[in-house]
């Protein structure tokens, strides 16, 4: 892929790099694009905690982990790695809204139970 032939420390700033707030990662989790989380955390060594600002339904969400985008956005795939992976179920934003909270808001049913299953 496109960051396999670059340096460590190259690869450490372009995963930190933030467009419009946030970081590849944070986008990735928001979208539900599973492969990129995996190629993210796996391969790029993405930290699952860091935050980003993002727009939900035209609102600025600013400190927002991976996990509550991904749980915010409904999918579920993606805040199910990201747990496997160890990122914290109780992350919260700047306002301290949680990844159950976010679930719950905006009817991810699916999500809420699993978060719940998984000690939110």
């Amino acid at each position: 892929m496109l960051l396999d032939h670059r340096s460590r420390s190259e690869v450490s700033r372009m995963v930190g790099a933030r467009t419009n707030g946030a970081t590849p990662l944070v986008m990735a989790a928001k979208h539900g694009h599973q492969a990129c989380v995996e190629y993210l955390v796996e391969r790029c060594n993405a930290d699952l905690e860091q935050v980003g600002s993002v727009v939900f339904d035209g609102e600025t969400i600013d400190g927002a982990p991976p996990l509550w985008c991904a749980a915010a956005a409904g999918h579920l795939d993606v805040v199910a790695y990201l747990l496997e992976k160890g990122a914290n179920v109780n992350a919260t934003t700047k306002t301290n809204s949680t990844p159950l909270r976010a679930a719950c808001f905006d009817g991810h049913f699916d999500i809420v139970k699993y978060l719940v299953e998984h000690k939110s």
